[in-house]
């Protein structure tokens, strides 16, 4: 993806935005939320890629948002089409959805800039558009944790550290009941230690197995077959 960079007209002028999106009633409400966003207004919302392309020629918007289902085509290969084609100059705002999994991460690779829930509020998909006019990107907090639990698992079991060989049968337990979604105070309880004691296996399997965080060793023992209490 190119460097972020503001997009904002000289003079503080509007950004001018383009929605694309099959459904009608979709188009109608981004350009409603859109025109009542201070700074920003709609020049035009598109139902095919047709429509699209006149549009970015007629009225050259700084952002396009574009739903996942948009424009009766590929949402993704209209995504690489329009970075392609504006060279960064085009800001892309997606709307997508969590169930897509991987396709989230994949409009990133392609030159999103930001990515909204579309079930979510317009409110939040104005904010996005103003966001990546100031040249940020933005990410909702749900797709967010969907794309940092896809990249975790992409990690090479070589990345880690000594390996489940080097846990204690305690702390290899231990880090069955953490992939399980139990506290250190639940640990506790179960294991019938004391919680000081659980925070100390916890620290310890951490650190051999070279993982920052829970989130890892949670990863770490599906990926690694850990066996799960229950």
């Amino acid at each position: 993806m190119d460097v972020l960079r503001p997009i904002r007209g000289d003079g503080g002028r509007d950004v001018t935005v383009v929605v694309c999106a099959s459904r009608p009633l979709t188009r109608a409400g981004l350009r409603a939320a859109l025109n009542e966003t201070a700074g920003v207004t709609v020049v035009g919302d598109a139902e095919t890629p047709m429509q699209l392309e006149r549009l970015l020629r007629e009225q050259a918007p700084q952002v396009v948002v574009v739903d996942d289902e948009g424009c009766e085509s590929d949402g993704i290969e209209l995504v690489r089409r329009l970075a392609e084609r504006s060279g960064g100059r085009i800001a892309v705002v997606v709307l997508t959805e969590l169930e897509l999994g991987e396709r989230v991460l994949e409009y990133l690779r392609v030159g999103a800039r930001a990515l909204v829930l579309g079930d979510g509020s317009l409110g939040e998909i104005a904010q996005a558009v103003v966001a990546v006019a100031s040249g940020h990107a933005l990410i909702a907090p749900p797709l967010a944790a969907v794309l940092v639990d896809l990249m975790l698992r992409r990690i090479p079991a070589a990345a880690y550290g000594a390996g489940l060989s080097s846990l204690t049968p305690r702390e290899q337990e231990t880090l069955g009941l953490i992939a399980s979604g139990l506290s250190n105070q639940e640990i506790a309880k179960t294991l019938f230690l004391s919680e000081k004691t659980v925070k100390f296996h916890v620290s310890n399997l951490l650190g051999k197995l070279g993982l920052r965080n829970r989130s890892q060793a949670i990863v770490y023992a599906r990926d690694s077959g850990v066996p799960l209490p229950g």
